[in-house]
């Protein structure tokens, strides 16, 4: 939802604009949600490369982009 928002600033605090998507939410809340559910013990570390790297980071192009976006996860993805 974060990464949606920033949506409104166009490209200010990214150095590409990217089109991120409802999809890139929806199967990222998906995620959330199975590894909340389906371990014993979450998995943040796990969680962060697969929404950050996979989910949005494939749209990322840019180096300082994706450190962002991998920053911005890790503050949400954490015990």
């Amino acid at each position: 939802a974060l990464i949606l928002e920033r949506r409104k600033f166009g490209p200010l605090g990214w150095n590409i604009r990217y089109a991120f998507s409802e999809p890139d939410r929806d199967i990222s809340s998906q995620q959330l949600k199975m590894f909340l559910e389906d371990f014993q013990e979450t998995q943040w570390a796990a969680l962060n490369y697969m929404v950050a790297e996979c989910n949005y980071g494939g749209r990322v192009t840019d180096a300082n982009d994706r450190k962002t976006i991998v920053k911005i996860l890790s503050d949400f993805y954490t015990p």
